[in-house]
């Protein structure tokens, strides 16, 4: 990653010295000691600090990304390797118990009440709760965890398929899953599915281990499983458990019929006796695989020509990240699995990792990712580092919002015939991802309410809700490759129950579309608003400026399916 310039200056430093870098934990505790002892005698005083001790925060996160980064796109690299797992599993789990005394030192400011009053209200919220979960005996396990996850990534990045001659990842066979002709389709995702099932042992046991320590981590905290421990630690404070499994139930009612439907068509165009798991993403016309770019920089252009059809800062936000090195698409052997944009918290700037093919699905991704890199450039400026770390909830809306907006677009980028096909295809992500996450979200509400489960009976689970949630889609014969499916989602493995956001975002997107096919510049105005505030604000709050409404159930599904249907009828 280059060092930025020019249209997103660094701020300067106000407290630490501008070549202070977090990289051992002597001098990180340097400041947080200096932080422990000082006393600020009045709220302005106290305020200070509160941005002395977020100044340090921005520079151990972007130490932190900067190692992880590194090492997800060489995950062969043991140098790599060994410094990002340093920095978690040894330097911040020291950082985390003086952490948790400046978080009790802050809440015991006697004017804690003023500051806020003042602004502070959801970062005294967070630090408060910050308290509540902490438990000292939860960081090594913390950290052993990080140690599985880093084993996961290992596992999954070195998974790679012999197809025609050449190496090919499992990311970069995705463009054959689309081949017209569908014995190329079968033959590819057997040679996938195969290629997963040669380390299912591994991530089975992976898992495993990873289910006692978390659970232990729940307990030690007082809670009575993970599930309940993690919706608390994430700051649910604006939904239930119970709200969650209502939502799947909506799902079941409104969504899977839709898909259904969606899919018999599907079926009946292609001409086949059943929709078979390498039907999926075909061409319904029969036509082949649209690759509407070649390489990264291809890639870059016909994303932030689609970003730009809806703002043109946003477009040239995107290609301006593309010039200062801060995009790394492309898919090769050795680089770790799925994409994400993160921030350079010192810098301010964002980054995004993906592992791309050449297809309009990656053009979503990208797409994706750069609504998440508008989110940070937007609120780059507030403080806390806190408030530039918007809920996940809506840090979601800005990423599926801006794809649903740009759908509407395809048409200035692509051929006709291919804007048709991508617009149907968007139409039916829309819907298919509410059955995933409904799918993904129920496996670990059950896993972890059952943290003693064996091996059968967590697989007995996954093909239960599959059973729950399905679509039509016919997997007889392929069992096996059916109950481990679940392993290619990083999330479970790595960042337990976030998921369940990405439907709560996709009803907001949803709302977006629907309010930018009414009255654009005003939709424009009320995303670019709700952007701006970051995590400044709660999730309701956030969604109000945005013009949109929170609805964690599902409730709107009754308004909003049907009209989602209608377009895509129109597509197909």
């Amino acid at each position: 990653m280059t060092e930025v310039l020019d249209r997103h200056p660094q701020p300067a430093l106000k407290f630490l010295a501008e070549d202070f870098v977090a990289d051992s934990f002597e001098k990180i505790n340097v400041v947080l000691q200096e932080l422990l002892v000082v006393s600020p005698s009045s709220v302005d005083e106290w305020r200070e600090w509160v941005l002395w001790r977020s100044e340090l925060d921005s520079v151990i996160a972007e130490e932190s990304l900067k190692r992880m980064y590194a090492s997800v796109c060489k995950t062969n690299d043991e140098d790599l390797e060994k410094a990002n797992l340093d920095f978690q599993t040894e330097i911040m789990p020291k950082v985390e118990p003086v952490d948790d005394l400046l978080d009790r030192k802050y809440l015991d400011c006697e004017f804690r009440d003023e500051l806020r009053n003042g602004g502070l209200d959801i970062y005294d919220r967070s630090i408060e709760l910050g308290v509540k979960m902490f438990r000292k005996e939860n960081v090594p396990l913390n950290a052993d965890d990080e140690k599985l996850s880093n084993e996961y990534t290992r596992t999954i990045a070195a998974m790679t398929v012999t197809y025609k001659g050449e190496e090919v990842t499992l990311s970069g066979m995705s463009k054959y899953l689309a081949d017209p002709d569908r014995a190329v389709r079968e033959e590819a995702f057997r040679l996938v599915s195969s290629r997963r099932l040669i380390d299912a042992e591994v991530l089975d046991t992976v898992f495993d281990k990873m289910v006692a320590l978390r659970n232990k981590v729940s307990l030690n905290a007082d809670f009575k499983n993970y599930r309940d421990y993690m919706h608390i630690g994430k700051e649910r404070f604006d939904y239930t458990p119970e709200d969650c499994l209502a939502f799947g139930e909506n799902v079941k009612q409104y969504i899977v019929p839709a898909m259904r439907k969606i899919n018999e068509h599907r079926r009946q165009k292609l001409g086949v006796d059943t929709l078979r798991p390498w039907d999926t993403s075909v061409d319904l016309d029969g036509a082949d695989a649209f690759e509407p770019f070649t390489d990264a920089a291809g890639h870059v252009d016909v994303s932030a020509k689609l970003m730009s059809a809806v703002a043109e800062d946003f477009g040239e936000e995107l290609r301006w990240m593309f010039s200062q090195g801060l995009l790394d698409l492309e898919t090769r052997p050795h680089k770790g699995p799925g994409g994400f944009m993160d921030n350079l918290e010192k810098r301010r700037v964002p980054v995004i990792f993906a592992n791309s093919g050449t297809t309009h699905s990656d053009v979503e991704t990208l797409v994706h990712e750069g609504g998440h890199a508008l989110n940070g450039l937007f609120c780059r400026d507030l403080e806390p580092v806190a408030y530039r770390m918007p809920p996940l909830e809506f840090a979601e809306v800005a990423s599926m919002g801006l794809e649903a907006l740009a759908m509407e677009h395809l048409e200035d980028v692509y051929p006709v015939d291919e804007a048709r096909r991508a617009r149907r295809d968007s139409l039916e992500g829309m819907l298919s991802t509410f059955a995933w996450v409904a799918t993904i979200d129920g496996f670990q509400h059950w896993i972890y309410t059952h943290p003693q489960h064996t091996r059968e009976e967590r697989t007995a689970a996954w093909n239960t809700l599959l059973d729950d949630f399905s679509t039509g889609v016919d997997w007889s014969g392929l069992e096996t490759e059916r109950s481990s499916v679940w392993h290619r989602q990083l999330h479970i493995f790595q960042v337990p129950f976030y998921y369940i956001e990405y439907a709560l975002a996709q009803m907001g997107a949803i709302q977006l579309w629907l309010n930018y096919r009414t009255d654009r510049e005003t939709c424009v105005a009320d995303y670019r608003h709700g952007l701006s505030l970051g995590g400044s604000a709660g999730l309701p709050e956030l969604f109000e400026a945005a013009g949109l409404s929170f609805d964690p159930r599902g409730n709107g599904f009754a308004d909003w399916v049907p009209q989602i249907v209608a377009e895509w009828e129109k597509a197909v």
